[in-house]
């Protein structure tokens, strides 16, 4: 066969129409395939976890797989899986479709289910606020956010299920939020339902002493900021428990509904705001007496003595002394001496006190000395009683029980005070 010029100028043509074709079809190939989603994220929602992406262009509609499972064929770019168990992880991946053409998948997202954690108590504490919340599980961190005004703020990263705030501000209003988070995933519950309260500062400077001219006890305190009133709670001696007996503007209090029999009164003083209300002021302790047959008052000395006060008037003589001396011990086996101002009163071999002089004696009552051992047990119960007839529970004002303390030993005052 003889070549000709033309004739080869027809093969290169083929081959090069043959050439642009075949690339042709590559390229129209290339462009028809799908492109993998990009952007994939994975979040926890109430009751769920919801798979994003971004959109693909030209895609009709995503397969999403939880593991190598698919678990969801969508037109939209979202989905929420609510087959998930609480604490558990779970790894999502996410293919394009356009027609019978499947994309490779996107890059997989591990998460976990976190249920938001619910705040179960707030409350003001000395010098802090304190929070407390429900555990979540597969929580291994808790967030803490707050807020004063604008928007919350993470504050603080705990591991435990409480959190005190000791950056506080007396009248402010804090609000918060409680976020639990996997450290290994990153996964994050929606944020809590918030609680408020304005912070109280502890009432100080609370004090209580007995109104003899009213027969009641008068009880004050310092204000506190962002207070807008102050509530009053009482103790009886012998009682169990706190009462509340008053709600007051001031920072005053004149408690009038008291014994006619000597006892003794604990007050503790709260601030209040709306629902908010501060910790218990610390406890303060009133003897009380109105007056009859000379005693005034009972109370425990810095030894924890139990003591008690006669007020008499100059030459006037206490005939019940005998009574009381025997009350703090036994019978006939005690010891009687005046320790302090031996001159502003005497007494009698069968304990009458007289007032000699203007100024304040320390009568000291205690067993013979060499009765101590062999009667200490029933000068304890003498004690011991006075203290539950005269005080309650109550020792020096420090709300300690007598159970913890041994008086055997101890030695009981009569105060008089003589004008």
């Amino acid at each position: 066969m003889k070549i000709t010029k033309k004739l080869i100028s027809t093969a290169l043509a083929t081959v090069m129409v043959a050439s642009t074709l075949a690339v042709g079809g590559l390229t129209a190939s290339a462009a028809a395939a799908v492109k993998k989603p990009t952007g994939v994220k994975v979040k926890n929602t109430q009751r769920a976890l919801k798979v994003t992406w971004k959109k693909v262009k030209k895609a009709t509609k995503y397969k999403v797989y939880r593991g190598s499972k698919v678990v969801k064929t969508t037109k939209k770019n979202s989905f929420k899986d609510y087959t998930v168990k609480a604490g558990k992880k779970y790894t999502y991946k996410v293919k394009a479709v356009k027609g019978k053409k499947v994309s490779k998948a996107s890059k997989k997202v591990a998460s976990t289910k976190i249920n938001y954690p619910v705040i179960k108590t707030i409350a003001n504490s000395s010098k802090s606020v304190k929070l407390t919340w429900t555990k979540k599980s597969g929580a291994t961190k808790y967030q803490v956010y707050r807020k004063t005004k604008g928007s919350y703020k993470k504050v603080k990263v705990v591991k435990s299920t409480s959190y005190k705030d000791t950056n506080v501000v007396s009248g402010t209003k804090y609000s918060y939020k409680i976020v639990g988070k996997n450290e290994k995933t990153g996964a994050k519950s929606i944020m809590s339902s918030p609680k408020s309260i304005v912070y109280l500062a502890k009432v100080a400077g609370v004090s209580a002493r007995e109104a003899k001219d009213t027969k009641s006890i008068a009880v004050s305190w310092n204000t506190v900021k962002g207070a807008k009133s102050y509530s009053v709670y009482r103790m009886k001696a012998g009682d169990t428990s706190y009462t509340k007996v008053a709600s007051v503007s001031a920072a005053a209090y004149t408690d009038q509904n008291l014994s006619v029999n000597p006892t003794a009164y604990a007050y503790k003083i709260y601030a209040v705001n709306g629902s908010s209300k501060s910790v218990a002021s610390k406890e303060v302790i009133a003897p009380y007496a109105p007056k009859k047959d000379g005693v005034n008052a009972y109370y425990f000395d810095e030894k924890k003595n139990p003591t008690v006060v006669l007020d008499l008037k100059v030459g006037e003589e206490y005939k019940e002394g005998k009574a009381l001396v025997e009350y703090f011990s036994l019978s006939g086996l005690y010891k009687v001496e005046v320790v302090e101002g031996n001159d502003v009163v005497t007494v009698s071999d069968d304990a009458v006190i007289k007032a000699v002089k203007a100024g304040t004696a320390k009568i000291k009552i205690t067993p013979a000395d060499s009765l101590v051992n062999q009667y200490k047990d029933q000068f304890n119960k003498k004690v011991n009683d006075l203290i539950k007839k005269a005080v309650g529970k109550y020792v020096e004002g420090t709300g300690v029980t007598i159970k913890d303390f041994d008086f055997s030993t101890k030695a009981a005052y009569v105060v008089v005070n003589v004008k």
